[in-house]
């Protein structure tokens, strides 16, 4: 299994919240010590509930131990975003891309696209939500990220791609198993704000893909 310790060196404080503004940041880097069982995630809480629209969410990469769940296979490696969204409703909804047949190298590198994946949503969501931009330091190396880890977010998001084309991204939204197979369910849960960073370069392949010539 893959070692992804290497990749704390991109995070000032991996574990620890971080608040800026009425928002608090989380990385979590963690692994078990077969290196059977990792995660590597961020995740956004709001911390002020009293709003109408309460934000948060989580995203990343990981590999559970085996559960009954009738959603996923949890042992199986996978990108996961776990969404929560309060407007005039609560709307809570949990998506799981599985990789069923990545190598320990394919899935090294879909971690270092997770790492850029996360940069690219901070860099986002301080933008969005009007945050002092240079403070993203305090959660990740950007500089570092990008110079370094560019060239792995575009081979994470073919292999999202891939997930989606086979029928292995599925959505759990209440005890509901939905299988994505569409751009619109794909919108439905994917196209939100804080999500264009992985929406966007996702909805961007599949229309590409849809547009070559099919195999005679």
């Amino acid at each position: 299994m893959i070692d992804i310790s290497e990749l704390e060196q991109y995070f000032p404080k991996p574990g620890e919240s971080i608040s800026e503004g009425k928002y608090a940041f989380k990385v979590s880097i963690d692994q078990d010590s077969d290196a059977e069982i990792f995660i590597i995630n961020l995740r956004i809480t709001q911390e002020d509930t009293k709003e109408d629209h309460l934000i948060k969410f989580r995203i990343g990469l990981g590999k559970d131990r085996k559960t009954e769940s009738e959603i996923h296979d949890t042992h199986k490696p996978h990108f996961e975003i776990d969404i929560y969204k309060r407007e005039k409703t609560a709307f809570s909804a949990t998506a799981y891309f599985t990789f069923n047949e990545a190598t320990d190298d394919e899935l090294m590198d879909y971690a270092k696209g997770t790492v850029h994946l996360i940069c690219d949503m901070l860099d986002i969501f301080f933008e969005k939500h009007g945050l002092d931009k240079q403070h993203i330091i305090k959660i990740v190396y950007e500089v570092q990220v990008n110079e370094e880890l560019a060239k792995f977010e575009p081979i994470l998001i073919d292999a999202l791609y891939e997930c989606y084309k086979k029928s292995d991204l599925v959505v759990r939204e209440g005890n509901e198993r939905i299988v994505i197979k569409t751009e619109h369910n794909l919108g439905k849960y994917l196209d939100l704000p804080d999500l264009q960073p992985l929406y966007l370069p996702l909805m961007e392949k599949i229309k590409n893909e849809n547009k070559q010539p099919k195999e005679k």
